[in-house]
């Protein structure tokens, strides 16, 4: 499916996933990916079963897999950090929300007196462990995770993994209230140019979201965050680049730390 999805056959992806709930209708990962190749009972965002089932699967040749692909996210989110002003001085509490093999790690432990990664896949916290940058790993979902947390933070970043959310206000009402006064939030996102039917986000054939800036201009002040909004390319995809918004935030009426 992801395959006929890759050279554009969207139909023969359809079929496919259909083919595969019927098998197997309980299972997230075709009901998914038919929702994403067929635009029907498309989900807020992807079940924490699909994003578990597909990292698991993919942990092991993830690093190798985006560098081929000139994987840039970790280094944007690291360079917002870096361009917000906060000291480069590890005397900082800093959560990797959605961390995967722990990309960011290296380039976010300078500013950490303690680092945190958070995700739901349990293989891919294995290859982040191996790095030995993270004070601790936690496997959860990391908006019920922020959602335990009050001025705990003092930097919470967040690379490529917002791209499994359509409805981003959950995720994105959790951040202030976890994050420390004058701290700072940074993630990016998959751009979509214009307007989109659903409100400013589109899911793909590929089964990641696209928002459009105009919505994470309304859903980030909606939650108290003053956010300053770049365009980037994250990575190359089919031999194209992939067009993003790398976005930086704080409590409305603060500055950084």
């Amino acid at each position: 499916g992801l395959a006929f999805c890759t050279v554009g056959e969207i139909g023969k992806a359809i079929e496919v996933s259909e083919k595969w709930l019927a098998e197997e209708p309980d299972n997230r990962v075709p009901r998914h990916m038919l929702a994403a190749c067929s635009g029907r009972e498309v989900p807020a965002r992807a079940s924490d079963a699909y994003v578990e089932n597909v990292f698991d699967t993919f942990a092991a040749s993830f690093d190798s897999r985006l560098a081929s692909l000139s994987y840039r996210a970790p280094a944007l989110v690291a360079d917002m950090v870096e361009r917000s002003g906060i000291e480069r001085v590890p005397k900082f509490d800093v959560l990797d929300a959605g961390c995967g093999t722990g990309l960011c790690g290296p380039l976010l432990i300078a500013y950490a007196r303690r680092l945190v990664g958070v995700d739901l896949s349990a293989n891919m916290l294995a290859q982040a462990r191996e790095r030995r940058v993270y004070h601790e790993l936690v496997k959860r979902e990391l908006t019920a995770y922020l959602g335990d947390y009050t001025e705990a933070w003092d930097v919470i970043v967040s690379a490529d993994t917002l791209v499994y959310f359509g409805v981003l206000s959950d995720v994105v009402q959790a951040a202030p209230p976890a994050l420390r006064r004058g701290g700072v939030v940074g993630f990016t996102v998959e751009g979509l140019a214009g307007t989109a039917s659903g409100g400013g986000y589109q899911i793909k054939p590929h089964g990641r979201y696209s928002h459009t800036r105009g919505y994470l201009e309304r859903v980030l002040p909606a939650a108290g965050l003053r956010p300053d909004i770049e365009r980037a390319e994250l990575r190359m995809e089919a031999g194209v680049p992939v067009a993003g918004l790398v976005l930086r935030a704080t409590r409305v009426g603060e500055s950084h730390v």
